[in-house]
């Protein structure tokens, strides 16, 4: 199992833990702000760089073997045991932003969470896309990504994209689950899937301009947590008097006030 790197802003007020799981290519350290931000509130926060990305890139990418997969049973998987060992009596909440919703059901100990909070969760299959979006999808799910890892020997994401250089098996497997109608769970059995096992309360958000996580895409993840007590939110640009949210800007300080006070609120309520 690979070692990863995480870091704690622990509360000693505090009776509620959250585990943030990053989105896909995204270092644990663009969520600090809010992690400092919700230690301030009572709230004890853990965030993590998967392995292979951030602080968990151990020497060379192009040596990371480890699959997209385990980043959910292993990497995930492993802050949760941890988290329930060092924090036995807190409630315990995991935060998936994008990709990170969907290793939550990778994960046996989800089973143990107290809340699930999913932002801009979603299916990554190209038929979510409309148009000429579709298109661009396709690209890069068939030529651009598998190309380019193939050549390089790992996917210079940072080339092109705000995102981290990503490990050749995870992009590849990646690739694999979006050329899918049934995404991860074309390749995975009952026994190895934990989101019908997760019986938590759930707070699906999805964002009305988000290009990554269409809205359909965002529902088709969160009726896979067939058995949670689920909330589902959509929300728009103007609901917070600003004129674009896209995939990542709820995670920005200028929704302190607004988002991330909402945020707060619901980490720290089990009840729905």
């Amino acid at each position: 199992m690979s070692t990863i790197d995480s870091q704690l802003y622990e509360n000693s007020n505090s009776n509620t833990v959250l585990i943030i799981a990053s989105a896909m290519g995204v270092k644990q350290s663009f969520y600090q702000n809010f992690a400092e931000f919700a230690s301030s509130n009572n709230i004890s926060v853990i965030t993590f760089d998967y392995s292979g990305i951030g602080k968990s890139l151990t020497g060379n990418i192009k040596k990371h073997k480890e699959f997209l997969h385990d980043w959910g049973n292993q990497n995930l998987e492993m802050v949760i045991r941890n988290a329930i060992e060092k924090f036995p009596n807190h409630t315990k909440v995991v935060l998936g932003h994008s990709v990170g919703g969907q290793l939550i059901g990778l994960a046996p100990s989800s089973v143990h969470l107290d809340k699930i909070i999913l932002v801009s969760a979603q299916s990554g299959f190209l038929g979510f896309w409309k148009g000429f979006n579709k298109v661009k999808m396709f690209l890069n799910w068939y030529l651009l990504f598998p190309v380019l890892t193939s050549f390089f020997g790992y996917m210079p994401s940072k080339r092109f994209s705000k995102m981290e250089n990503l490990p050749k098996n995870v992009v590849n497997e990646w690739s694999k689950w979006c050329r899918n109608p049934d995404y991860l769970f074309g390749y995975f059995s009952d026994d190895e899937l934990v989101f019908s096992k997760i019986r938590c309360n759930l707070l699906s958000i999805s964002v009305a301009d988000d290009f990554f996580a269409p809205e359909q895409s965002v529902d088709w993840l969160t009726n896979q947590y067939q058995n949670t007590k689920l909330t589902r939110k959509h929300l728009f640009p103007a609901d917070f008097d600003v004129s674009k949210i896209g995939h990542f800007d709820l995670f920005k300080t200028k929704f302190k006030e607004s988002f991330w006070k909402f945020l707060l609120e619901e980490i720290k309520d089990k009840k729905i």
